[in-house]
Protein backbone atom coordinates (compact mmCIF):
# COMPACT_ATOMS: atom_id res chain seq x y z
CA UNK A 1 0.00 0.00 0.00
CA UNK A 2 2.82 2.30 0.81
CA UNK A 3 4.62 2.52 -2.54
CA UNK A 4 0.69 2.57 -4.30
CA UNK A 5 0.70 5.60 -2.42
CA UNK A 6 4.11 6.88 -2.34
CA UNK A 7 4.45 7.05 1.02
CA UNK A 8 7.14 5.67 3.35
CA UNK A 9 6.51 2.60 5.87
CA UNK A 10 7.62 4.70 8.34
CA UNK A 11 5.19 7.42 8.01
CA UNK A 12 2.48 5.39 7.42
CA UNK A 13 -0.16 4.28 10.80
CA UNK A 14 -3.35 2.66 11.31
CA UNK A 15 -5.21 6.03 12.56
CA UNK A 16 -5.35 5.16 16.04
CA UNK A 17 -9.00 6.82 16.49
CA UNK A 18 -11.69 3.99 17.34
CA UNK A 19 -14.68 6.23 16.67
CA UNK A 20 -13.10 6.52 12.92
CA UNK A 21 -10.67 3.89 12.18
CA UNK A 22 -12.50 1.09 10.17
CA UNK A 23 -15.97 2.41 9.06
CA UNK A 24 -19.37 1.60 7.17
CA UNK A 25 -20.37 4.58 5.47
CA UNK A 26 -24.05 4.02 4.92
CA UNK A 27 -25.78 6.64 2.92
CA UNK A 28 -29.55 6.91 1.51
CA UNK A 29 -31.06 9.00 -1.03
CA UNK A 30 -30.82 12.42 -0.79
CA UNK A 31 -27.43 12.31 0.61
CA UNK A 32 -23.96 12.23 -0.40
CA UNK A 33 -21.20 14.29 0.95
CA UNK A 34 -19.83 17.78 0.72
CA UNK A 35 -16.63 19.07 -0.06
CA UNK A 36 -14.21 18.17 2.50
CA UNK A 37 -10.66 17.34 3.71
CA UNK A 38 -9.76 13.99 5.36
CA UNK A 39 -8.81 14.26 8.87
CA UNK A 40 -6.49 11.42 8.68
CA UNK A 41 -3.97 11.16 6.02
CA UNK A 42 -4.91 8.33 3.62
CA UNK A 43 -7.97 6.08 3.09
CA UNK A 44 -8.71 3.21 1.69
CA UNK A 45 -12.08 2.41 0.27
CA UNK A 46 -13.83 -0.70 -0.33
CA UNK A 47 -17.79 0.20 -2.34
CA UNK A 48 -19.72 -2.89 -0.80
CA UNK A 49 -23.29 -1.55 -3.10
CA UNK A 50 -24.47 1.91 -5.04
CA UNK A 51 -27.09 3.48 -4.76
CA UNK A 52 -29.57 3.82 -7.84
CA UNK A 53 -28.20 6.64 -9.45
CA UNK A 54 -25.91 9.21 -8.14
CA UNK A 55 -23.24 8.91 -5.42
CA UNK A 56 -19.96 9.57 -8.21
CA UNK A 57 -16.73 10.27 -6.13
CA UNK A 58 -15.49 13.51 -7.23
CA UNK A 59 -12.19 14.99 -5.88
CA UNK A 60 -9.62 17.29 -6.14
CA UNK A 61 -6.54 15.30 -6.08
CA UNK A 62 -3.47 17.14 -4.20
CA UNK A 63 -4.80 20.24 -4.00
CA UNK A 64 -2.99 21.43 -0.91
CA UNK A 65 0.35 20.28 1.21
CA UNK A 66 1.37 20.30 4.88
CA UNK A 67 2.89 23.54 3.97
CA UNK A 68 -0.37 25.46 1.54
CA UNK A 69 -3.37 25.28 2.31
CA UNK A 70 -4.00 26.28 -1.18
CA UNK A 71 -7.37 28.17 -0.86
CA UNK A 72 -7.57 29.79 -4.09
CA UNK A 73 -7.84 26.57 -5.91
CA UNK A 74 -10.48 25.46 -2.86
CA UNK A 75 -12.52 28.49 -3.93
CA UNK A 76 -12.52 27.60 -7.42
CA UNK A 77 -13.81 23.89 -6.54
CA UNK A 78 -16.54 24.84 -4.76
CA UNK A 79 -17.25 27.43 -6.97
CA UNK A 80 -17.18 25.03 -10.00
CA UNK A 81 -14.72 26.71 -11.65
CA UNK A 82 -12.05 25.02 -11.22
CA UNK A 83 -10.40 22.47 -14.21
CA UNK A 84 -8.97 19.67 -11.35
CA UNK A 85 -12.13 18.19 -10.23
CA UNK A 86 -12.07 14.21 -11.24
CA UNK A 87 -15.10 12.28 -11.62
CA UNK A 88 -15.00 8.49 -10.62
CA UNK A 89 -17.91 6.15 -10.58
CA UNK A 90 -17.20 3.28 -8.08
CA UNK A 91 -18.30 -0.16 -8.74
CA UNK A 92 -19.07 -2.72 -5.82
CA UNK A 93 -16.01 -4.10 -5.48
CA UNK A 94 -13.52 -1.52 -6.39
CA UNK A 95 -10.48 -0.63 -3.97
CA UNK A 96 -9.16 3.08 -4.16
CA UNK A 97 -6.36 4.26 -2.07
CA UNK A 98 -6.65 7.99 -1.77
CA UNK A 99 -4.56 10.67 0.03
CA UNK A 100 -8.10 12.75 1.23
CA UNK A 101 -5.90 14.88 3.47
CA UNK A 102 -4.86 16.89 1.03
CA UNK A 103 -7.24 16.01 -1.76
CA UNK A 104 -10.59 17.88 -1.23
CA UNK A 105 -13.23 15.11 -2.33
CA UNK A 106 -17.03 14.71 -1.77
CA UNK A 107 -19.85 11.86 -2.97
CA UNK A 108 -22.29 13.54 -5.02
CA UNK A 109 -26.32 13.25 -4.27
CA UNK A 110 -27.94 10.20 -3.67
CA UNK A 111 -31.11 8.83 -5.73
CA UNK A 112 -33.69 6.00 -5.39
CA UNK A 113 -34.24 3.79 -2.08
CA UNK A 114 -30.71 1.22 -2.58
CA UNK A 115 -28.53 2.70 -0.19
CA UNK A 116 -24.95 3.31 -0.71
CA UNK A 117 -22.49 1.38 1.24
CA UNK A 118 -18.16 2.19 1.50
CA UNK A 119 -15.96 0.51 4.08
CA UNK A 120 -13.18 2.65 4.74
CA UNK A 121 -10.03 2.27 6.48
CA UNK A 122 -7.94 5.63 7.32
CA UNK A 123 -4.26 5.67 8.16
CA UNK A 124 -2.03 8.59 9.04
CA UNK A 125 1.76 9.91 8.77
CA UNK A 126 2.38 9.97 12.56
CA UNK A 127 1.63 7.17 15.13
CA UNK A 128 -1.57 7.31 17.73
CA UNK A 129 -2.98 9.84 16.40
CA UNK A 130 -6.94 10.66 16.69
CA UNK A 131 -9.45 13.16 15.38
CA UNK A 132 -9.70 16.84 16.55
CA UNK A 133 -12.63 17.18 19.24
CA UNK A 134 -14.17 19.91 17.30
CA UNK A 135 -14.15 17.64 13.85
CA UNK A 136 -14.95 14.48 15.82
CA UNK A 137 -17.89 16.27 17.51
CA UNK A 138 -18.93 16.92 14.25
CA UNK A 139 -18.38 13.62 12.53
CA UNK A 140 -19.68 11.61 14.94
CA UNK A 141 -21.84 13.68 17.46
CA UNK A 142 -19.09 12.51 20.68
CA UNK A 143 -16.18 12.71 21.40
CA UNK A 144 -14.20 10.13 23.97
CA UNK A 145 -11.79 10.72 26.58
CA UNK A 146 -8.41 9.84 24.00
CA UNK A 147 -10.02 12.72 21.59
CA UNK A 148 -8.98 15.07 24.98
CA UNK A 149 -5.94 13.68 25.94
CA UNK A 150 -4.16 13.84 22.53
CA UNK A 151 -5.98 17.25 21.15
CA UNK A 152 -3.32 19.34 19.37
CA UNK A 153 -1.01 15.98 18.43
CA UNK A 154 -0.74 16.19 14.68
CA UNK A 155 2.29 16.58 12.01
CA UNK A 156 0.57 19.48 10.08
CA UNK A 157 -1.53 22.43 10.85
CA UNK A 158 -3.90 22.11 8.15
CA UNK A 159 -7.73 22.81 8.82
CA UNK A 160 -9.98 20.14 9.68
Amino acid sequence: MCDCLQQPKDKFFRYADPLADVIVNAAGEGNGFPWHFDINNFTVTLALQNADRGGAFEYAPMIRTNQNENFDEVAKVLNETSDRVISLALEPGDLQLFKGRYSLHRVSPLEGPTPRYVAIFSYVEEPGMVGSVERTRQLYGRTLPIHHERAGRRADALVD
